[in-house]
């Protein structure tokens, strides 16, 4: 089966959802940064929009993104989506002639909605499937179009079926992430080990949470991944003397899963894919600087099943002093993670695509 899978690089997550996917799938497989520059100019300068909004006014953001969360809003939001990107994804179309499409971003799978719906009755046939990437539903994700749905959560599913058409699939398999972290087992170590990320854009005041864990008076050993960032890696390394504790600064890495499970705690952002790994980590998280909007559901999510806590305005270095010298209350959230995992996400949102595709 010829499978399209088009994803979004704003931020990693949705990238390394589709990447899973495309493991999973093998075969005839294409996977397509949708907002590149070379897909389309007009995709890309809305991603670069999109990413200085939330640099520079994520308050704004925060108000956009409530807004089209409206039902009249939201329908009038995904309209205009899916006009403007709806001829890049025509070409795409035309080129890979795809069986399947997947979509783990909502603007391309606005515009692969637009095209079946201006061309229902067209010999050309795919199914169109949207894996959502985050731990709360949004307006922007609902078209009618669509064939079946993955969401992360029996809630999401259950908001997303009382607003589906009747013959719409939908399915809580979780998201998808590495088939690593199906096996992964914790290492144990004597020294506390603290993870700190920010996504693969390396945001969220990573620098000021290494400088924060010097007031941290036990021992610690510190990962600290910068991503892509290549700036916050070089100040990162010049920080680094000024630190403490045994520290390690990493950039871009693959073995995420390899860091997770050697370490104790996680200090990160709450982008989905990240919690998603550190579920199946089993690993307790400590969950800030949230791009508003989405990161703040998901770190709902995540505090409320008893996997995090959230930062607030407190200092991170007492927060993690706090987690640290009481063992129960760390072992009660490694297993509430590991609750909450679901870590064959990929095999079966795989598995139930090529069923539909069968039937």
């Amino acid at each position: 089966m010829k499978v399209l899978i088009l994803s979004a690089s704003i931020g990693s997550g949705h990238t390394k959802a589709a990447e899973s996917l495309a493991k999973k799938l093998g075969g005839d497989v294409e996977t397509v940064d949708f907002m590149s520059q070379e897909i389309s100019t007009l995709n890309f300068l809305t991603k670069k929009i999109y990413l200085a909004a939330l640099k520079f006014i994520p308050d704004l953001y925060d108000r956009l993104y409530k807004l089209t969360g409206r039902q009249k809003i939201g329908a009038w939001t995904r309209l205009i989506i899916s006009g403007l990107m709806y001829f890049p994804f025509k070409k795409l179309l035309e080129k890979f002639e795809p069986e399947a499409v997947v979509c783990t971003h909502p603007f391309p799978e606005a515009a692969a909605s637009l095209w079946k719906f201006l061309h229902a009755k067209s010999a050309r046939k795919f199914l169109l499937a949207a894996v959502l990437t985050d731990y709360s539903l949004h307006e922007i994700w609902i078209f009618s179009e669509v064939d079946v749905y993955f969401v992360a959560t029996e809630k999401m599913k259950s908001e997303l079926a009382a607003q589906s058409r009747p013959n719409q699939e939908i399915y809580a398999t979780g998201i998808p992430i590495g088939a690593e972290f199906s096996t992964i087992k914790s290492v144990e170590h004597k020294t506390p080990t603290i993870l700190i990320m920010g996504g693969g854009l390396g945001l969220g005041s990573i620098e000021e949470t290494l400088q924060d864990l010097n007031n941290v008076d036990m021992p610690l050993k510190i990962f600290v991944v910068a991503g892509q960032n290549q700036n916050l890696l070089a100040r990162l390394k010049s920080l680094q003397k000024k630190i403490c504790h045994e520290t390690e600064i990493l950039g871009y890495v693959e073995n995420i899963g390899e860091l997770m499970s050697a370490s104790d705690l996680l200090i990160t952002k709450p982008g989905a894919l990240t919690m998603t790994e550190a579920f199946a980590s089993g690993l307790p998280m400590i969950l800030h600087a949230p791009i508003p909007g989405p990161e703040t559901d998901n770190a709902l999510y995540a505090v409320t099943n008893g996997a995090a806590l959230s930062a607030g305005d407190l200092k991170i270095s007492s927060i993690v002093k706090q987690i640290l010298e009481n063992p129960a209350s760390l072992n009660a959230m490694k297993f509430n993670a590991k609750h909450l995992s679901k870590v064959n996400a990929a095999t079966n949102i795989v598995d139930i695509i090529l069923l539909l595709k069968k039937s």
